[in-house]
């Protein structure tokens, strides 16, 4: 009966220990996602700027897709996050994007993201709005 109960401890430790070991918690992932999306924005203002040609960001299913000359990158959203409905983005021929403000919501972490693209170099903002 001891043996019993030592094996049952042991491995009732070692799933809770493999559990923590592979959870990512939400707000990582969204981080994750934000990181990655950085890297595909400057990529998508190179690959414009080169090529000559405008790149699009635009959601597609769970996904966010630049497209740029047939080409494309797909950065897949958190679950439960989303972007506004109808998210377009252009990044001009030059590199230029025009000012506005789009926002994604998560409901994992009950976060509103404000990206706010800034005048001139393409550059944008990620504010972050809590609600309950």
């Amino acid at each position: 009966m001891l043996i019993v109960l030592i094996i049952s401890a042991i491995f009732m430790s070692l799933c809770i220990f493999l559990y923590q070991g592979v959870h990512i918690n939400d707000q990582e992932l969204e981080n994750d996602f934000w990181a990655n999306f950085n890297v595909y924005w400057k990529q998508g203002i190179a690959n414009s700027e080169y090529s000559r040609l405008r790149t699009y960001i635009y959601q597609k299913n769970h996904d966010i897709i630049f497209f740029n000359d047939g080409h494309y990158n797909k950065l897949k959203m958190p679950d439960g996050m989303r972007s506004e409905d109808n998210l377009s983005i252009t990044i001009n021929n030059d590199g230029y994007v025009a000012p506005q403000t789009y926002e994604w919501y998560s409901k994992a972490t009950h976060t509103r993201y404000l990206l706010k693209v800034q005048l001139g170099g393409g550059t944008y903002k990620i504010y972050e709005e809590y609600y309950e």
